[in-house]
């Protein structure tokens, strides 16, 4: 029987969106859920409007809602689950702990919960629950250890994954990623530059938006090439067929697995806003401010367990990622 059912969580996002988007393009059924706490219904529109015979979908809060997600898996019945759904921003994870732990942790719970062995599970993690981790770049083997609540949330729920995988049967790939930027190339799906960003690049997309010309750094005293903060950014694509090789390794693999998803190469913020300003003929002036909390020096990926045992690398240029974040929006 051919497997082609995937349950995708967070599918209004812009990770979620882009790859249950890039998916229904491949013919995968998608069955989408939602509860549109830090997204909207504009995804969810342009699914139904391209993909009517191959896209389902219902709003529920998967932390909570849990007889409306046993109705899903009845329903559906997906050989595929991929979890993206969960609050992300760091910072906000340090004011609210007690809600990040809930709703990140409590989704994933529920999700195994109500799969049986047959679904193999697909989860969106992050190079957060390496913490502030001297030694980079940062392997699969690196110790594990969030410096913020939401890295914490992030190993929680890798750990209760691999306790499923290792008691209950269940297939599953951790993916490990960096920092996603950009857009496919139809420029569908883009990154929400409105809704009081926390990351970089809509960020910079808010300040030529909104006319302001000036972002807020923060820090300029880490022990970095320029005082500035490095991450390793990976283009959205690149991301999105890294999940594509994961959806075939994981119908191989004996219980779980894990792997990064980087380019390899460690940027400065000054370097991307840098490389934004050139690439689309912008100004942005830089205003340095105090460091965030939970924030860490430089986090970059060693990607070549990826490479090897995925087939996958990420092939798509920094001044690619900074012209199609751009592009998106101008479109």
């Amino acid at each position: 029987m051919k497997k082609n059912k995937i349950l995708v969580t967070g599918v209004a996002g812009y990770i979620g969106g882009t790859f249950a988007y890039e998916v229904l393009k491949m013919g995968f059924k998608v069955y989408g859920v939602d509860s549109f706490i830090n997204s909207n219904r504009n995804n969810i529109d342009i699914f139904f409007k391209n993909f009517p015979r191959d896209f389902n979908f219902l709003e529920i809060d998967l932390a909570n809602d849990i007889l409306e997600l046993k109705k899903v898996f009845d329903e559906f019945k997906p050989d595929f689950i991929v979890h993206f759904a969960g609050l992300k921003s760091v910072s906000e994870s340090q004011e609210k702990p007690d809600l990040y732990m809930a709703n990140n942790v409590g989704s994933t719970r529920n999700l195994l919960e109500n799969m049986n062995s047959e679904t193999f599970f697909i989860f969106s993690s992050s190079a957060t629950v390496y913490g502030n981790n001297p030694n980079q770049p940062l392997t699969e083997d690196s110790p594990i250890e969030a410096t913020s609540v939401y890295g914490m949330s992030k190993i929680e729920c890798e750990n209760l994954i691999k306790d499923y995988a290792f008691n209950k049967g269940v297939k599953s790939i951790c993916l490990r990623y960096f920092n996603p930027v950009g857009s496919h190339q139809e420029f569908v799906v883009v990154e929400d530059y409105l809704n009081q960003p926390d990351n970089l690049m809509p960020k910079l997309i808010e300040c030529v938006k909104n006319g302001k010309n000036t972002i807020n750094v923060y820090g300029s005293d880490y022990k970095t090439k320029d005082g500035t903060g490095e991450r390793d950014y990976i283009h959205i694509i690149d991301l999105v067929e890294g999940h594509i090789a994961a959806i075939d390794k994981v119908q191989k693999i004996e219980n779980i697995d894990f792997f990064n998803l980087g380019t390899g190469q460690s940027t400065s913020v000054v370097e991307l806003i840098s490389t934004f300003n050139k690439t689309n003929e912008q100004n942005i002036k830089i205003n340095y401010v105090d460091r965030r909390l939970g924030d860490v020096a430089i986090c970059y990926s060693n990607p070549l367990k990826a490479h090897n045992e995925l087939n996958w690398q990420a092939k798509l240029s920094l001044e690619r990622m900074c012209k199609d974040s751009w592009e998106a929006v101008q479109k």
